[in-house]
């Protein structure tokens, strides 16, 4: 974090220990002069600090006074006084009633939601909690407080202050959450208009906590919520048609995989609306490793490459699929991410097997010559394909690759026609 960050915070902290502080001293909780003194301080450094934080991130112009005017920099000054001793020592005054101008610098707990939009690294669901979190409690304080300052109800005042305020904590909190229990009921107008307003807030604050928490559990599964309901889809499209059990049973068995190695999601649908730059930065990521075993591409420049990873095509193949085939042109180039793929020849007999991290096909790009061989999937396969027709395209444009591909081709074709006449 950054200076402003650091000091942001200590704000946002600073109006939260206000909140709970100043409203235990209005119903009576008496400290030593020494620790209000202190807490009168630390309310000054922050509102200074409200108010760097407010020069620092408008644009105000120094020749126009005018711009500088805020009602939130104005009530930051006043927080910024030595409110405390001014009273005691100076007005004479041996009272608190100068100090709770302090609860207006309470409001820059609302700003933690401004704070954590500067943090790109934070996951969705701590944008949620953290304010929820974070505002619950001062809440339940406050009505606490209030409810004390009227009289507690039929609990009454309590010579114990601790146990008079747990108490007030209780009935905020059946209060909030249900209509309260009865055990402790208001008994003059001014309680009972006091717990009708804390039972409407309740409804209204704690509904949307109540609904915000479920949203949020329910996120957290939400990927498998997401692969259920493809599930689901497909099963009822298949129990439809009356699709043989053989072939339900692959089906399910693709689902599967698709959940156990990419938790249902296909990797091109979710980068797709990302912008082409980043789409390639993140494709890089997956497949520098196989790109980089690729000879011919050694001397692509990066600006190529990103044109490349742009043009990948993700693929998953089935055990048994075939790729292609002998004597096919498929034209594409083929990197293995995940499984196994096996090289036939004509007789189905096995050349090689190729796991992650493998480049096949690459003949199909250079030169365009049909297949020499059968691609085959062993198990489940993701592959990235790089068809012939986006590959000449990038390369075009690199009039330098072009020519140094062109110098491969040339190489490539004089040692296959050496290799022949030695045959």
């Amino acid at each position: 974090m950054n200076t402003l960050q650091y000091l942001r915070l200590f704000s946002i902290l600073n109006a939260m220990l206000v909140g709970f502080w100043l409203p235990l001293r209005l119903i009576g909780f008496s400290v030593p002069i020494n620790v209000d003194i202190s807490f009168d301080l630390m309310i000054s450094l922050a509102s200074v600090a409200n108010i760097y934080i407010h020069f620092n991130k408008n644009d105000l112009s120094a020749l126009n006074w005018k711009s500088w005017l805020s009602l939130g920099v104005f009530l930051d000054l006043i927080c910024a006084l030595p409110l405390l001793l001014i009273e005691n020592h100076l007005l004479g005054e041996n009272s608190m009633g100068l100090v709770f101008l302090n609860l207006l610098t309470a409001r820059h707990a609302w700003k933690i939601k401004e704070f954590l939009d500067e943090f790109d690294n934070l996951k969705p669901i701590v944008y949620r909690l953290v304010p929820l979190g974070l505002m619950m409690p001062p809440l339940v304080h406050l009505i606490a407080c209030g409810w004390i300052a009227l009289g507690s109800g039929t609990a009454g005042p309590d010579s114990d202050k601790y146990l008079e305020y747990v108490k007030a904590l209780y009935w905020a909190m059946t209060t909030l959450t249900t209509v309260g229990y009865g055990d402790i009921a208001a008994k003059t107008p001014a309680q009972m208009f006091f717990a009708v307003v804390t039972q409407l807030i309740g409804v209204g604050v704690f509904g949307f906590v109540l609904s915000n928490v479920a949203g949020l559990l329910s996120r957290l599964d939400a990927a498998r919520e997401h692969h259920m309901d493809n599930l689901d889809q497909i099963e009822t499209f298949m129990h439809s048609y009356k699709i043989p059990g053989s072939t339900r049973l692959k089906v399910r068995s693709y689902y599967h995989y698709l959940w156990k190695e990419h938790r249902g999601y296909m990797d091109k649908s979710l980068i797709h609306s990302l912008p082409a730059k980043l789409q390639s930065e993140l494709n890089f990521a997956i497949n520098h490793t196989i790109i980089e075993k690729v000879s011919f591409l050694k001397n692509a420049s990066d600006g190529m490459l990103e044109d490349i990873m742009l043009s990948l095509e993700h693929r998953v193949f089935v055990p048994g699929e075939k790729i292609f085939r002998a004597g096919d042109r498929d034209e594409c180039l083929y990197m293995v991410h995940a499984g196994q793929v096996d090289i036939l020849t004509e007789e189905n007999k096995l050349i090689a097997s190729l796991t992650e991290g493998s480049v096949f096909g690459e003949m199909a790009l250079i030169s365009g010559s049909p297949r020499s061989a059968t691609a085959r999937a062993a198990s489940y396969c993701d592959l990235y394909a790089l068809p012939k027709e986006d590959f000449t395209r990038i390369v075009d444009s690199y009039a330098d690759f072009k020519s140094h591909l062109e110098e491969v081709i040339r190489v490539r074709k004089a040692a296959t026609t050496a290799a022949n006449k030695e045959e």
